[in-house]
């Protein structure tokens, strides 16, 4: 610990059990959580007998079954709540290019069909089933048939004329 922070009030064993239950019994994240030295921060617990017990008690914790489980059941729970967050969000978003005008732009209209489609399946978890990719597929051969085309295609021609009485010469 330094002693300016000690002197100061700032570090006591409250702010050390914070930190460490913040940082998951890690000591180094710890001292960097609180500006000090890794050293300076296991001698302070050293030195404590009540730090001694809460750092344990973390490692027991740490090392039960039953908590990595709890742990994990958490992440899950979590992992689900952000991801119907981002769905709500991303439906929003979905929304707006679904109902944008495109014009005349063929990639804009491809936007739009992708988002109306998306926005039609996504209340439903459901993988793309093979109906739907059939319907794409019917989609994009017809697009493919009716889309325009480039119609002309540069020719180069090659003239050739003789006068009489004098050399060939070519024309491109």
């Amino acid at each position: 610990m330094t002693s300016e922070a000690l002197r100061r009030g700032d570090i006591d064993e409250e702010v050390i059990r914070r930190a460490l239950t913040t940082c998951k019994g890690d000591i180094f994240k710890a001292s960097g959580m609180l500006y000090v030295a890794p050293r300076e921060l296991d001698r302070y617990i050293r030195s404590s007998e009540e730090l001694q017990g809460f750092a344990a008690a973390i490692a027991t914790v740490k090392k039960n079954v039953d908590y990595d489980r709890i742990s994990t059941e958490q992440f899950r729970e979590e992992l689900d709540n952000l991801t119907r967050s981002y769905r709500i969000e991303a439906t929003n978003v979905i929304y707006e290019l679904a109902t944008m005008p495109f014009n005349d732009s063929a990639a804009l209209a491809d936007v739009k069909l992708k988002a109306a489609m998306q926005l039609r399946g996504a209340h439903s978890d459901a993988p793309v089933n093979s109906d739907q990719q059939q319907i794409l597929a019917e989609l994009n051969r017809l697009y493919q048939e009716s889309a325009p085309r480039i119609k002309s295609t540069r020719i180069a021609i090659e003239v050739e004329y003789q006068q009489p009485n004098s050399p060939l010469t070519t024309l491109e």
